[in-house]
């Protein structure tokens, strides 16, 4: 056996302890990996709409990095602060990775997509960084994803920069370092997106 796949893995299912440390909950769909040579698991196509993989939407193959891409796209949902289908947005917002598409990370536009809750208050370079680590996950051909330890790393070293960086914080000239001095006099800063993740292993 290779692995588990979760199969349904989204933010519903991720519950947080009071250190922000993240643990799967409801395993009832998982299923365990291929055996031998065999690249899939074909399943009955089950799950909630907007996270499933592209190739288990259209085939029913369940593969390891199957998981990987529906962890981009809960990527995206920090990012943005928004669930992956929203009703109640224009007709061009309604489906998150179809609107991200149109603010693409490197783009000056980017930030528009930020969640507008943080009010300007996060580093844009881990932004950025994160928008990009979630684009590789979101990619079509499951051969062109990184594997899981590989995208646990990169969001390690993205956490590491955003704390102990240079980074311009959205929307300021300053640098985060300028921020953490001003925050030990007012207190820690609230709502950023170093505090909204958090990587143990």
């Amino acid at each position: 056996m290779w692995g588990v796949i979760y199969r349904d893995f989204k933010t519903s299912n991720v519950l947080l302890n009071d250190e922000f440390c993240p643990k799967l909950s409801d395993f009832g769909l998982a299923r365990e990996g291929p055996q031998g040579d065999n690249t899939h698991v074909t399943t009955a196509r089950v799950g909630t709409q907007g996270y499933a993989a592209p190739e288990y939407v259209q085939t029913g193959h369940l593969r390891l990095k199957s998981d990987v891409y529906s962890f981009g796209v809960v990527l995206y949902e920090i990012i943005t602060g928004r669930r992956t289908i929203e009703r109640n947005k224009p007709v061009a917002e309604r489906k998150l990775l179809d609107w991200v598409k149109e603010y693409p990370a490197d783009s000056q536009r980017f930030s528009m997509i930020v969640d507008p809750r943080l009010r300007n208050n996060y580093p844009i370079a881990a932004a950025r960084s994160l928008a990009k680590l979630a684009d590789l996950c979101l990619k079509k051909n499951d051969k062109d994803r990184p594997a899981m330890e590989i995208v646990v790393e990169r969001l390690k070293k993205i956490i590491e920069e955003s704390a102990g960086g240079e980074s311009s914080m959205a929307g300021s000239k300053e640098s985060t370092s300028q921020v953490r001095s001003k925050s030990r006099v007012a207190g820690p800063v609230k709502g950023s997106l170093r505090g909204g993740v958090s990587v143990r292993g």
